[in-house]
C-alpha cells in the first residue's frame, strides 16, 4: 500500500507537467547529481567541465534549431533542443579545452539538422541525440562515452528512468529490451565463459550498473518521435535494439544499435507530421470548447486515438508548447476536431490556442493510442467519463451514428455543473443506436441528473448488468484511479476495463 500511494503521489506530480517538461526535468538533475558526485570525486570530470558542456551544447543546439526552423519554415518545440542538447551533455564527455568545444557543437548541429533534413512526411527518422553522437564519433574520432553510466549514478538513473518510463507508460518495450539484453549477458557470462554463479551475477550487475543498459532505455529508446505507438510495433522495436546491443562482437555502439532500431521503428510505422489549418472554434459547454480543423491530406485515424499538437510561439512556462489532446472528431467527417477545457488560469499553450486565428496553423503528429472500440460489435460497453474526458467517447459515438451501427452501450458522464456537459444533442441521437447517457452532477443536485460521484453504489444502482461489461474510463487520473478501484471493489476483471492515457494529460 505505501508503494501504491508513493506511485500516485509521483503520478499527481509529474500529471502537472507534460511529458517533455519531466524528462527535461530529470535531465537536469542528472547533471545536478553527476556535479556532486564530482566534488567527491566519484565523476572524473570536473564541474566547471560538466557545466560549461552542458550550456555550450544547449547554446548551439537552441540557436540550431532557432535558425533551421526559419529557414524549413516549421514550428520549433521550445524542449525538444534542450532536451536533446542534454542527452549529447551526458553521453558525449565533457569538452576540457576549445577544440572539445568545436566538436560538441557540430554534434549538436547535425543533431538538430537531422529533425529537419533527414525526416519523412514531416517525421524526424533518427533520435538526435544518437544521430549527432555517432556523427561526432565518424568524423571526429570522438566518440559517445557515456560517461554518466557508473555504479555512483546507478540509482539516480534508476529512479529518473523508472519515472519516465511510467510516464510514457512505456513498461513493455522498457522491460523487453532490458529482458532481451540481460539473458543474453546471462547466456554469455554462464554457458560460454562457464563463470561460476557468484561471479555471474556479479557481472550481471555490473551490466545493469556500469553501463548505458538505463539510461539508453529510458531516455532515448522511449524518445516519442522515433519510437512505434502500438503495442507490437513496440516489442519488434525494443528486440531489434538489444539484439544489436548486446552483440558485442558486431562492435556496435549503443547509438548505432539505437539508430538501426530507428529504422526499423520507421519501417513498421512511418508515422508522419501534419499542418492543420484553423478552420473555426465553437464553445460545447461552461468552459468546453472545440477547435476544427482543416488537414493539409487525409489522415487517417481510429475513433478514440490522440495526437500530439504543437503550436509555435507559445512563451515558456511549466508546460511548454506542446500537448496530447485526443481527437473528438469522427474519423467519417471531413475535419478534424479536438475538445478543450479552459480554466480560469489557463496556460500559455491555451492562452496561444485561445488567440489562434481562423486561417492559422497548428502542427500535429504522433497518431496513437488504443482506447477504442472492441471489433466485436456485440459486447455490451460502459463508458465513464469525467470532465473533459468525454472527448474520446464523442468520436466513437459521432462514428457509430455515421456508420447507422448499434451498440449496446451505458456511457455515465461526470461534470462539476450541470451547464458543463457538452455534446448532449449529440447523445440524444445515439439513443437509437442503443447508446444510453447518463449525466452526473458532483457538486450540486439538478433536476435530470444524478448525482454524487461515480462510485460503488452509482454504479450497482444504474447499472445491473455491470459484470456483463466492458468499462472504459476517461479522465482526469484521480477520476480514473478512483473509478477502476470502484469497478475492482465491485467484482469486474480487470481484463475488463480499459482505461485512457496519453502522455501529459490537459
Amino acid at each position: 500500500m505505501a508503494a501504491r500511494r508513493l506511485a500516485d503521489y509521483f503520478d499527481r506530480l509529474s500529471d502537472s507537467l507534460t511529458t517533455f517538461r519531466s524528462l527535461l526535468y530529470t535531465l537536469i538533475i542528472y547533471i545536478a547529481a553527476a556535479c556532486v558526485l564530482s566534488l567527491s570525486g566519484k565523476v572524473s570530470f570536473s564541474v566547471t567541465d560538466i557545466l560549461q558542456s552542458a550550456l555550450w551544447l544547449v547554446l548551439i543546439g537552441k540557436l540550431s534549431n532557432l535558425l533551421l526552423s526559419r529557414l524549413f519554415n516549421v514550428p520549433i518545440n521550445q524542449e525538444s533542443d534542450i532536451i536533446t542538447a542534454l542527452i549529447l551533455s551526458l553521453i558525449m564527455s565533457p569538452a576540457t579545452d576549445f577544440s572539445g568545444l568545436l566538436v560538441l557543437g557540430a554534434a549538436a548541429m547535425v543533431a538538430m539538422l537531422s529533425k529537419f533534413v533527414l525526416t519523412y512526411n514531416g517525421r524526424h527518422v533518427f533520435n538526435p541525440a544518437a544521430f549527432g553522437a555517432f556523427i561526432a564519433g565518424a568524423v571526429f574520432h570522438t566518440y559517445a562515452s557515456w560517461w554518466i553510466a557508473s555504479t555512483y549514478m546507478f540509482l539516480v538513473l534508476l529512479v529518473g528512468g523508472f519515472l519516465i518510463v511510467r510516464k510514457m507508460r512505456r513498461f513493455t518495450m522498457v522491460l523487453t529490451f532490458i529482458g532481451l539484453y540481460l539473458a543474453w549477458r546471462l547466456v554469455l557470462q554462464h554457458i560460454f565463459l562457464g563463470n561460476a554463479p557468484v561471479t555471474t551475477w556479479h557481472s550481471l550487475y555490473l551490466d545493469i550498473a556500469a553501463t548505458p543498459l538505463i539510461f539508453l532505455a529510458s531516455v532515448m529508446l522511449t524518445e516519442p518521435l522515433t519510437s512505434p505507438t502500438k503495442s507490437n510495433n513496440q516489442v519488434a522495436y525494443a528486440i531489434t535494439a538489444a539484439v544489436f546491443y548486446s552483440i558485442t562482437r558486431l562492435r556496435i555502439s549503443p547509438e548505432e544499435a539505437l539508430l538501426i532500431a530507428n529504422i526499423v521503428a520507421f519501417l513498421v510505422e512511418p508515422n508522419r507530421s501534419l499542418l492543420l489549418k484553423l478552420v473555426s472554434r465553437r464553445q460545447e459547454a461552461a468552459g468546453i470548447y472545440s477547435y476544427i480543423f482543416k488537414a493539409q491530406r487525409p489522415l487517417k485515424y481510429t475513433a478514440g486515438q490522440y495526437m500530439e499538437w504543437t503550436l509555435p510561439n507559445v512563451p515558456l512556462d511549466a508546460r511548454g508548447n506542446r500537448r496530447y489532446l485526443t481527437l473528438s472528431s469522427s474519423p467519417t467527417e471531413e475535419n478534424v476536431m479536438f475538445t478543450i477545457k479552459r480554466p480560469a488560469k489557463m496556460s500559455s499553450f491555451k492562452q496561444q490556442l485561445q488567440d489562434l486565428k481562423p486561417g492559422q496553423y497548428i502542427g500535429a503528429t504522433q497518431l496513437a493510442g488504443s482506447f477504442t472500440l472492441p471489433p466485436d460489435k456485440n459486447l455490451k460497453l460502459a463508458f465513464i467519463a469525467g470532465g473533459v474526458g468525454i472527448t474520446p467517447y464523442r468520436s466513437m459515438i459521432k462514428a457509430l451514428i455515421d456508420k447507422q451501427e448499434s451498440r449496446d452501450i451505458k456511457l455515465f458522464y461526470s461534470a462539476v455543473t450541470a451547464e458543463e456537459f457538452a455534446f448532449k444533442d449529440l447523445f440524444r441521437q445515439a439513443e437509437k443506436f442503443n447508446i444510453d447517457a447518463k449525466y452526473v452532477v458532483t457538486n450540486s443536485p439538478a433536476a435530470g441528473y444524478l448525482s454524487g460521484y461515480v462510485n460503488e453504489e452509482l454504479i450497482k444502482n444504474n447499472m445491473s448488468d455491470y459484470l456483463d461489461r466492458l468499462f472504459y474510463i476517461s479522465g482526469p487520473q484521480g477520476f480514473v484511479a478512483a473509478v477502476r478501484l470502484a469497478l475492482l471493489n465491485l467484482g469486474v476483471e480487470p481484463k475488463n476495463i480499459t482505461t485512457d492515457f496519453f502522455p501529459g494529460y490537459n
